[in-house]
């Protein structure tokens, strides 16, 4: 991974915040831990799959010259409300609170109606949504105590148009997408802020599986993706995590209950 250079003045944004990830291991989520530890935060990098936080951290230790009393890595499966607790009640005992929560694990089940299962229902709903709401359960009392956090919900641009194909993946997002603005009303008077952002095609393993199911190299997705789009490329992880630093930071204490599309302009057109 590219290392992000910054100046002295946006270095240490994150300061002394503990900023827990789910879904860490994957492509978009380790560009956060990576990005969310250069700018001086605490950062958990939880994942159902532990090898892959694992290695995420191993990287950001060597590559950033960073001590491992900054990171930890935590297998996490976000289905699971007495792992949530338990992740949770390690993270405290390490470091005392929690100020920053980015819900990114995210399940990809795409299908049309007839054609997707009731266990793939429950599944992507358990992974996209629920698992969303038990991580904030299990973490909003400490915020609350503290009278401050930032909660950060992965959307999609798939939970704000329709995409042929895409029913529960769309689905799922857009329940995000609500829930967001949901808990904004609802934990404002705590000064917890509660924002969505949403994606458009990103370079990450989904999308070069979904250009692979199509018979498409990634050259020639690209190029489809491309002419549809204000910006003429796909995005990069970096460009998410620059987003989720910003919202996590503070330098935004206005902005809550928003969803912010980061797209290329793809929904503008």
């Amino acid at each position: 991974m590219t290392t992000v250079k910054l100046s002295e003045s946006w270095s240490q944004v994150l300061r002394d915040k503990v900023v827990f990830i789910t879904g860490g291991g994957g492509g978009i989520g380790s560009a956060i831990a990576h990005t969310c530890t250069l700018h001086g935060a605490q950062v958990v990098v939880s994942d159902i799959n532990k090898a892959a936080a694992d290695r995420v951290v191993a990287d950001i230790v060597g590559s950033q010259n960073e001590g491992s009393d900054r990171i930890i890595s935590l297998e996490l499966d976000t289905v699971d409300e007495q792992a949530i607790e338990q992740a949770v009640k390690k993270v405290v005992d390490k470091w005392g609170t929690i100020h920053v929560l980015v819900n990114a694990a995210a399940d990809f089940t795409l299908g049309l109606i007839e054609n997707v299962s009731a266990d793939a229902w429950s599944h992507i709903f358990n992974v996209n949504v629920r698992g969303y709401a038990l991580m904030i359960k299990h973490i909003v009392s400490l915020l609350k105590e503290q009278r401050s956090g930032s909660i950060i919900q992965f959307g999609s641009i798939s939970g704000l148009i329709a995409q042929a194909g895409f029913v529960p993946y769309n689905t799922t997002k857009a329940a995000v997408i609500q829930m967001t603005r949901n808990l904004a009303l609802d934990l404002g008077s705590y000064n917890i802020r509660c924002n969505s952002i949403s994606p458009g095609c990103i370079e990450t393993p989904p999308i070069i599986q979904l250009a692979a199911s199509r018979n498409l190299t990634m050259k020639q997705f690209v190029q489809n993706r491309a002419d549809t789009q204000c910006i003429k490329r796909i995005g990069t992880p970096q460009e998410i995590a620059n987003m989720v630093v910003f919202l996590a930071s503070d330098l935004c204490p206005f902005i809550t209950g928003a969803n912010l599309t980061v797209d290329g302009g793809y929904t503008t057109i």
